[in-house]
């Protein structure tokens, strides 16, 4: 059993970097979804032979981003972590995060910068406005991307939990 768990966890790894996920990331995001339970920084540090500093910092990262989920047991000052094993839930989310921090924002900046573009006289201006006016287009599809994978997920969820 335990080289069938050494496999899983190359696999789930393998994911994870190619994710873009760093080395440390990818190994406690692969250790946490291979193990039934929740476990704790001690644990982690164990299991992947990186010191409990390191693998703290990490932890809250990636409890930070929504991609390892952190809890108390009642007694205990120890925290748990564990993985969301909804890998579409857990891209989604990830995606949500990217969107609200880099597209919409740009969606809400950009039309009063094409604004001032347009109505700036210098000699610089028109190439401005054609770099800025393609940026928008791109944060406006990508927006248009995000909602249509959402619900395109959405749905397939749906379908998997009626089969």
């Amino acid at each position: 059993m335990e080289t069938a768990r050494k496999q899983f966890e190359d696999i789930v790894y393998q994911g994870m970097k190619s994710y873009g996920l760093d080395e440390l990331s990818s190994k406690l995001l692969a250790v946490l979804y291979s193990e039934p339970d929740p476990l704790t920084l001690e644990e982690l540090s164990a299991k992947t032979g990186y010191s409990f500093s390191a693998v703290s910092a990490t932890m809250k990262l990636l409890s930070r981003i929504t991609l390892a989920d952190k809890t108390k047991k009642a007694g205990s000052k120890k925290l748990y972590f564990s993985v969301q094993r909804d890998l579409l839930t857990m891209i989604i989310n990830a995606a949500k995060i990217k969107n609200e921090a880099f597209v919409n924002p740009a969606l809400k900046s950009l039309p009063a910068i094409i604004e001032k573009c347009q109505k700036s006289k210098t000699d610089d201006s028109e190439a401005m406005l054609k770099l800025i006016g393609e940026y928008y287009q791109q944060m406006v599809a990508l927006d248009l991307i995000f909602k249509n994978l959402s619900e395109f997920t959405e749905n397939i969820q749906k379908g998997m939990s009626k089969g």
